[in-house]
């Protein structure tokens, strides 16, 4: 007879054979036991059915769902979370390694914190397997129990991404996108996360980094310009507003701030409007009618520029640096004349 399962994990796929086979390997060498591991091949196209399919004859912990059409990696998601057995949910992209403690160490401070949520640090890599940086870090572990999503919002732990976290399974078994109007691969575990930080009512932040993000120049965030990176990002908060048109007003505010701060980021910046116009015009309209019918004072709010000086490019601080020295210079020299 089975053992109950501890944590769950997913894994989306898409046309990964280059990298599926190691990725799930770092899953098998885990040191916790009872690991679920759920990957869900969303009609890849190349061998990576091939290579899921051999693992799961030899590995009884792998269980797969695999998908007649290609739906995108939130639907994938989605499919594993209801799949999903274990009380704890983590997840792991298909081009992404967990360090062979990563899931025992953070499934024991979850249970033992008592906690909804933890989070660990993540580094940076090549594809060689080569440590880049940090990506993810926390300076100490600590509780977190007041204030989680205006915190949250505010990208006080990290950014939106899932595949650092560990989630009590009731804060995304509960999640309702079935209503969402269009397909979003950019941007989505943000909206995701925002559910699950939403309900939850305490976080563990582990200075552990267990996690490791390789960057790989195929892949569609990396193949973003800016322009796409502000149309992607302006239509996932229309897609947020949809599906958390529910929440109270503070927290329809926090959710706007966030994107706002986001769209603040010199990425996403784009100086030739014209482009944009001619070219995603229509996927612009789409987003603001869904902002317009569920809160369109968010639109004006998306809008307004920060000053917060550290989103300034460097030419313009340079700028109001060199000008604000001047004045002061004009300045002591009135008085000393």
């Amino acid at each position: 007879m089975n053992s109950p399962k501890s944590v769950s994990v997913i894994v989306p796929v898409f046309n990964a054979s280059a990298t599926l086979l190691p990725t799930l390997n770092s899953l098998l060498d885990q040191t916790l036991e009872n690991l679920e591991i759920i990957v869900v091949d969303d009609a890849s196209t190349d061998s990576s059915s091939e290579i899921i399919k051999k693992l799961t004859a030899e590995n009884k912990k792998i269980i797969s769902l695999c998908f007649s059409e290609n739906k995108g990696v939130h639907e994938a998601r989605l499919a594993g979370i209801r799949r999903a057995s274990a009380p704890w949910i983590g997840f792991l992209d298909a081009d992404d390694f967990a360090r062979p403690d990563m899931f025992e160490l953070m499934f024991n401070a979850a249970t033992q914190k008592n906690v909804d949520i933890t989070l660990c640090g993540s580094y940076r890599t090549n594809v060689q397997g080569k440590t880049i940086r940090k990506r993810t870090f926390f300076q100490k572990s600590e509780r977190v129990d007041n204030k989680i999503f205006e915190r949250f919002c505010r990208f006080e732990f990290g950014d939106g991404a899932l595949w650092n976290k560990l989630y009590r399974s009731k804060l995304l078994k509960n999640l309702d996108f079935k209503s969402l109007p269009w397909r979003q691969n950019i941007n989505e575990d943000l909206i995701t996360n925002i559910g699950a930080f939403h309900k939850a009512d305490s976080l563990y932040l582990m200075k552990d980094i267990l996690h490791e993000y390789v960057e790989n120049a195929d892949s569609v965030t990396a193949k973003q310009n800016n322009s796409t990176a502000y149309i992607n990002t302006f239509r996932a908060y229309a897609l947020a507003l949809r599906a958390y048109q529910h929440f109270d007003a503070e927290s329809i505010f926090h959710i706007t701030s966030m994107y706002r701060k986001q769209l603040d980021d010199s990425l996403y910046r784009v100086d030739d409007l014209k482009y944009l116009e001619e070219h995603y015009t229509a996927y612009l309209v789409e987003a603001i009618k869904e902002i317009e019918h569920i809160y369109p004072q968010g639109l004006g709010l998306l809008c307004c520029r920060s000053r917060d000086l550290s989103n300034l490019p460097i030419k313009l601080l340079a700028r109001n640096l060199i000008k604000k020295i001047f004045t002061r210079i004009r300045m002591f020299s009135r008085r000393c004349s």
